[in-house]
């Protein structure tokens, strides 16, 4: 079943249960009041006839005025007494039991009753008369309360058909308005399937919770777009990346499969350029696994000491590296995942490190959550500043140098993964400040 119709089918629920209740409770309070009617007319010839009794001397009848059997024009009369013997009537003799005996002993006070007599229901009131053991019995028929409560029952039933099948109807053409939004975005859903083809916001211009999924959707097909753009760059700057190591290896392998005979210093020179080839290759496709990891991959984020992870990873370079590395930290705390931050920290003093000047000092500190990396390169133009963050770019002078243009773009990464920034700092002195800032753990 569709969405709109359970939308309609609830709202006919709704209203029948309450047509009925309303319906149910209205014919309640109609027999009452009908019943009620009936009642007053009773106790008003009982206030007429209560001292009937004490002018019949014998048992007789008086004017029965009967236009049919138990079908008098006003209300039905008999006089009885202890022993059942009927003094007085208008009708044919009403049955006497054991309780209208004891009314007449007065043993028990008034009472009103429904009872069926010969086919008809009527309401009959049982009262004593004074001072003579006798009792009257006052009864009228209630074919009018049936005839009025069997119609309002009828009208009530056609109320409840009509109103059902409106609120049905209503509820239909309703809840198509209503998911007329979720019918668009699930259209623009199955279009985006079918063609895979992201860029088809949906336009949904609603304030409402509508409009929010609308605008959410269209927020998550930007995701997708920008998710799918620099996966196209990825592949096609990997593929280039990798393209050169690789047509280098094949250059020297089929140098040597062509030389019959090669000298043992040009061999060497060859197997050490493939050497070298194999180390760039390696560690490309290690970066490269490393940026393309999926954020919810990643380990699981944790409380860490941030000045003793860092100075971990500046004693590892300090063994094999002839610059000096100068270290200084604050103790402070974030919320990371440790290796990440590692690798991350790593990269910056590789990069510090492959920048500044023989036996020149790098200067590293900790402080508020942020790593402070500074060498004393020439630097990086303004103009640069902010693409030497980018998959796969190098500056002009770093071309002719070992790397892959992986290593910061991993830093901003790591950085935007976890709620970080990074950047490079102005100063006056020469070379290249880089910081790496977190937000202190809670």
């Amino acid at each position: 079943m569709s969405f709109r119709a359970r939308v309609a089918v609830l709202v006919a629920l709704v209203v029948a249960i309450a047509v009925a209740s309303v319906a149910g409770s209205f014919l309640y309070m109609a027999r009452g009041q009908a019943v009620d009617s009936i009642d007053s007319k009773l106790r008003l010839r009982a206030n007429e006839l209560t001292q009937l009794g004490e002018k019949l001397g014998r048992p007789q009848e008086f004017d029965r005025r009967l236009f049919g059997k138990y079908s008098p024009d006003d209300v039905l009369v008999q006089i009885f007494d202890v022993r059942g013997r009927i003094w007085a009537s208008n009708v044919e003799p009403l049955p006497i039991n054991s309780e209208d005996l004891s009314i007449a002993r007065r043993h028990l006070g008034a009472r009103i009753t429904t009872a069926e007599i010969a086919g008809y229901r009527m309401r009959v009131l049982t009262l004593p008369l004074r001072g003579n053991g006798r009792a009257v019995m006052i009864a009228r028929p209630m074919d009018e309360v049936d005839a009025q409560l069997a119609a309002l029952w009828r009208i009530s039933i056609q109320i409840f058909l009509i109103g059902v099948a409106g609120a049905g109807l209503i509820g239909f053409a309703v809840a198509g308005r209503v998911v007329r939004p979720v019918r668009r975005l699930t259209e623009a859903a199955t279009r985006v399937a079918e063609t895979q083809d992201v860029d088809q916001p949906i336009d949904i211009d609603r304030d409402d919770e509508f409009g929010q999924l609308a605008s959410s959707f269209n927020e998550m097909l930007n995701a997708l777009s920008l998710s799918r753009e620099q996966q196209h760059r990825l592949v096609t700057d990997a593929s280039h990346e990798l393209r050169t190591p690789i047509t280098s290896l094949r250059t020297n392998l089929e140098y040597m499969q062509r030389r019959s005979s090669i000298d043992d210093d040009e061999r060497q020179e060859v197997l050490d350029d493939v050497l070298f080839e194999l180390d760039q290759l390696t560690g490309l496709v290690t970066e490269l696994v490393d940026l393309a990891t999926d954020q919810h991959q990643m380990d699981e984020a944790e409380r860490i000491e941030l000045d003793e992870l860092v100075d971990a990873v500046v004693q590892r370079h300090r063994r094999r590296t002839s610059s000096q590395i100068e270290y200084s930290a604050i103790a402070c705390q974030i919320s990371a995942p440790p290796a990440l931050i590692e690798r991350a920290v790593s990269n910056m003093i590789d990069n510090a490190v492959k920048w500044s000047p023989p036996d020149s000092t790098i200067q590293v500190q900790v402080e508020n959550g942020a790593i402070v990396v500074a060498d004393s390169g020439p630097g990086i133009p303004i103009e640069e500043r902010e693409n030497v963050f980018e998959r796969f770019y190098r500056t002009e002078d770093a071309r002719s140098l070992p790397g892959s243009g992986l290593g910061l773009s991993i830093v901003r990464h790591v950085a935007d993964s976890f709620g970080g920034q990074v950047r490079i700092v102005d100063r006056d002195e020469p070379g290249t400040t880089i910081e790496l800032s977190f937000p202190p753990a809670d």
